[in-house]
Formats: structure tokens, sequence, C-alpha cells
């Protein structure tokens, strides 16, 4: 017998934190479709609603002129055997292996292009440090200390208690603190923090407020392993929603909620926009924040928690341009690229990532990332995809042209070039329910980490909050959190009995 149903059977002594087999997931993106498929994995009864007709979120892809446009799953780390993410793909039964390929076989994972100076991101702790001391040989006492602390931090990572015990084995307040604060204490060069600002791109959040914890994670994740997607996100989310269906999961497409519904504290189901009313034992809610705030009525939610929840700030968003170049001409390269502009100080100001995938048929496919305020798109906060008129299509086309224009400087003058499509923090906004659009999601900086802890804490019985996770960003994070919702859910013993090779 599945030792998880066995557990299950023997309930008499368990101190579940529900009572009933009936969990509900709102949100099909890969923090929702994760935990259901942990869920059905524990035994339990599962239905994801999803407001859109396509499940799988920022991880799924869309297709302009029969190319592949990735939205959120660029590259990702720590997908090793040994390493977190690996680990729980093992533990969702879904093979790396079959989705992605190991980058850095030449060397490189990125390449950093400043305007004074190129640093490479190598495969590797050693090689990392060894880059590092080699552009920065001013900064040995500096990178002493830092690279102890990436060590350390890589070495957690790999352990159990980074999965089991809510995804924060680290115990020393002092790693919650700024980096930029951390660097000004071993007086880094304006070269060191310029390089060691990269990662702080990757989760939205400036040097000056990036808790080092976070850094290093995002970093050495990178350096454990960084893999890249064989295929488009469409082949990602098909391979998740498979394999969430074959354990018997119900996924109703098209069925937004309106409405969260709770008596006594406890939640009793949710109604959708269609007037169903669809009962559940336990909520998940694997969406933003202020959205699950706006599910539930104003006496369901203490007053403190919403308005600490509608006062969360958000990363700033992107814009991201997806063209076609000529294949024979601009040839793939096995890494990624960053074009940046630091002060004098080492704050980088401004940057764009580039990344060139295989696209078939003579076409290679440029994606090209940079920030772009929300406040930026304030003109067009009241309309919708595809009915935004001329003007927007206008401003787009403007940031497409200056965005390719400086990729030139990189890639040399493109042969064939055509733009398939330019997004923006309204697009992703529509997408994904996401009120700002910001596709990093809740700002992780050193002062609001108390804020968002609170999230996961919510106020009404049964009710479980995942797709934001407050020590790792990203796919990671997502994925993480939902092994973290699952061993709330299930408790210890159910959940370990399932799950031993996280033991």
């Amino acid at each position: 017998m599945n030792p998880c149903r066995r557990i299950k059977m023997q309930g008499a002594s368990m101190k579940n934190r529900i009572e009933g087999d009936n969990i509900l997931i709102i949100g099909a993106g890969v923090g929702g479709l994760s935990a259901g498929i942990l869920l059905l994995l524990l035994g339990y009864r599962v239905t994801i609603v999803e407001k859109n007709h396509l499940p799988g979120g920022l991880m799924r892809s869309y297709v302009r002129r029969g190319i592949d446009c990735p939205v959120g799953v660029h590259y990702v780390g720590a997908l090793g055997d040994d390493e977190p993410l690996g680990k729980m793909f093992q533990a969702l039964g879904i093979s790396v292996e079959d989705l992605f390929f190991r980058m850095g076989g030449r060397g490189i994972v990125d390449r950093y292009l400043f305007d004074d100076f190129v640093f490479d991101l190598p495969a590797g702790l050693d090689a990392y440090e060894e880059n590092l001391r080699r552009a920065c040989p001013a900064d040995g006492k500096a990178l002493d200390i830092l690279m102890k602390n990436m060590r350390e931090t890589a070495r957690r990572m790999k352990e159990p208690s980074f999965i089991l015990n809510q995804g924060d084995p680290f115990q020393n307040m002092d790693q919650f603190r700024p980096m930029g604060e951390l660097l000004d204490e071993l007086g880094a060069s304006p070269r060191l923090r310029a390089i060691l600002a990269v990662p702080c791109q990757l989760i939205g959040v400036g040097l000056g407020e990036c808790p080092v914890i976070f850094h290093h994670m995002v970093l050495a994740g990178y350096l454990l392993s960084s893999w890249r997607p064989k295929s488009g996100g469409n082949r990602l989310a098909d391979v998740f929603i498979d394999r969430f269906t074959s354990l018997g999961g119900r996924l109703m497409l098209g069925a937004g909620v309106q409405k969260i519904e709770v008596a006594g504290r406890k939640v009793k189901g949710v109604l959708l926009e269609n007037g169903e009313d669809l009962p559940a034992d336990a909520i998940v809610a694997a969406i933003h924040p202020r959205v699950i705030a706006g599910l539930l009525a104003e006496a369901d939610l203490r007053a403190t928690l919403r308005e600490r929840i509608l006062s969360l700030q958000e990363t700033e968003g992107v814009v991201v341009v997806h063209a076609g170049v000529d294949a024979s001409a601009h040839l793939v390269p096995d890494h990624n690229t960053y074009r940046l502009h630091h002060n004098r100080h080492g704050v980088i100001e401004d940057g764009t990532f580039y990344q060139l995938r295989h696209a078939g048929n003579g076409v290679n496919l440029l994606s090209a990332i940079t920030h772009s305020a929300y406040n930026d798109w304030k003109s067009w906060e009241k309309t919708i995809t595809g009915r935004r008129g001329a003007a927007y299509e206008e401003k787009k086309q403007l940031i497409a042209d200056e965005v390719l224009g400086r990729a030139e400087d990189v890639f040399g003058p493109f042969k064939n070039l055509r733009i398939l499509d330019v997004f923006t923090p309204l697009t992703v906004r529509d997408y994904v329910n996401c009120p700002r659009g910001a596709c990093y999601g809740l700002l992780r900086s050193a002062g609001q980490l108390m804020k968002i802890a609170s999230v996961s804490r919510l106020s009404v019985g049964g009710l479980f909050s995942a797709g934001q996770n407050t020590v790792a960003p990203g796919l990671l994070g997502c994925i993480l959190g939902s092994f973290q919702v699952a061993a709330k859910i299930a408790g210890s013993e159910r959940y370990a009995a399932c799950f031993p090779q996280l033991l």
C-alpha cells in the first residue's frame, strides 16, 4: 500500500491542519500545479480552478509566427540531482533531463558586459572565486569573507532542512540585512559591487535593499548548476499539467473565483464567477496576496493583516522584446548576456538581459528584457490586452527599436531581424492577475521581510497561500512554497512517509 495512504487511514493519530480530504487550489501556475501534484501524492482529492483558458501561468510560453516565445522561465539554477530544485522535481515525479539541458559546458553561464570591463560567471564556486579575484585584485579580504559565506549557503541549500524546515535553515539574522550594507562594511570596490549587484537584478531588488541571504541563495543556485529549457514554456507547462491530471487531479479552466466562502473562521469553498459553488475542506490560494485579500469578505480577514497585505510593495516590471534573427549569422552561444551600466559607486543604473535560443527553420530567437515601471504605462491602466490603441503600440515599438539597437552593439548588425512581440507590465498584469504586472512578484527587500512572512499566516482556518515565498524567489521559490503548504496540510508524519527522499 502507498505509505501516504496508509498514514491517511491512521487519521485518528494524526493532528492534521484540516478535517477532510477535499482540497481546492486557486491558480494553475507552477505554484498551484506543484501544490496539486504533491497533495495528490499525499492522498488528497484535488481540484484546481484557473480563470484563464490556458493553465501554466508565467511558466507557459506563447507562439508568434510559429516561434515559441518564453515568458517567465529563461534559465534556472540548482536542478542537479542533489540540489534543492532537482530534489523537488524528483519528488514531483517530473524529469529534469526531459525538460532542461545544463549550461556552462564551455565554462560560461552568464557574461556581464560593463562599460569598462567584462566579467564571466562560470559554472562552479571555485571558478567563480577565481574570476572574482582576477577581476577585483584589491578586494582580497572582502572576497575571503564573501566566498566563505557563499560556500556555506550552497552547502545548506543542499541539506534536507532547506526544503523541510519551511525553506529556512538560516538562523543568523545578520543574513537578512541589505547586501549593500555588508559590502559597505567590507569596503568593497565599485567594480566588485557592480558584479555582485547582478544577482539582485534576477529578483528585482536593488543591491541596497536585497537581503544578504537572498543574494547568496540566488547566486549559489546558479553556481551549483544552471539549466536552460530544451524547448519552450508550453512543454514545461504541459508536463506539470499532465502529471497533475494523471494522478487524478481535476483542472477547471475559465473558472474565475468571485469569493472565498468562510463560515466560523474556516473556509467552506469558493463561489465562481459563473455562480457555481465548489465546497472544499481546505483552499490553497496560489495567487497574488492582494487578490487573496480581495476574495475574502471584510470581516474574514483581520484588519491589520488586510492592511499589511494591501501595503506590500512589488518589484519593478519589465518590457520584453522577442525578435527573430538569421540563425546562420547569429549563432546561439552557451551563455546569457547582460549589458550593464554602473555609476562610479558600482550601482547598476541600467541594464538589459539578452538570450539567443534555437527556434528552427533557419531562425534563432533573441529575447531582450529590461526594467520598466508600471507607472510608465499608467495612461493605459484601465485598458485590456489587445485593446490599448495606436499610441500604446507606438510606444512599444519605440522601446523595441531602442533595445534592439543597443543589442547590435553586443551581437553586431542583425540579419533578417523581425520583431515578433513586445510585452509590458500591463501584459503580465492581465495574463496572471498580478495587480501591477511585476513578474518578479513581491519586493523581497530587507525592510519588507516581516510583512511578506505574514502572508503565509492567514487568519482563516483551512486557507493557505502559495506561489510566493519569503526565502527563495523565482521557480525555486514557487515550488518550495508548494512543498511548505503540502507539509502544513498533511502534517509531518504523513508528509515524511510520502517523501522519504527529502529526509
